[in-house]
């Protein structure tokens, strides 16, 4: 356990969290009490970890509307992946279907393409997307791409001829 999640547990007494780099979560069931942690927090990130609270990312609501955190909507017991992403997604793939429209794509093209759609599908199948991942890859994805790429049997990677 390092010095951050100890502080979590065992100063702050939150069972439930998460954290990436920068980006965390606290969840518990007292809104006072979560409301009364943040000049403690503030205090902690500013003194031992240089970093600052931004004012207006600090959101309490209840754990039934679900938390929007790393692309992701989180549940109790499950996890959806954010509508920000698909949509991130979605453009980033009308962006590279327009350059394929006009000419053929060089090495570099190709392999920027593959990482950008290989990150999203590298995202999206730590969660339940298969259906989501299948819209994508053959509705979203214009066939001229598939002259240079396959994808493989779990629709998590798409790997060039």
């Amino acid at each position: 356990m390092n010095e951050f999640d100890h502080f979590v547990k065992k100063t702050l007494k939150i069972k439930y969290y998460g954290r990436y780099v920068d980006d965390f979560i606290l969840i518990h069931q007292g809104k006072n009490y979560l409301k009364s942690l943040i000049p403690i927090m503030t205090q902690y990130l500013s003194e031992y970890l240089k970093l600052k609270l931004h004012p207006n990312k600090i959101y309490l609501q209840h754990y039934t509307k679900g938390v929007k955190y790393l692309g992701t909507i989180i549940l109790p017991h499950r996890i959806y992946i954010g509508n920000r992403t698909k949509g991130n997604f979605y453009a980033a793939i009308q962006e590279q279907n327009e350059l394929i429209r006009t000419r053929k794509p060089d090495k570099e093209e190709l392999a920027y393409f593959a990482s950008l759609v290989n990150s999203y599908l590298g995202i999206f199948k730590h969660y339940r997307t298969f259906n989501i991942r299948k819209k994508f890859i053959k509705k979203e994805i214009s066939a001229w791409w598939w002259n240079y790429f396959y994808v493989t049997k779990s629709l998590d990677k798409i790997v060039l001829k």
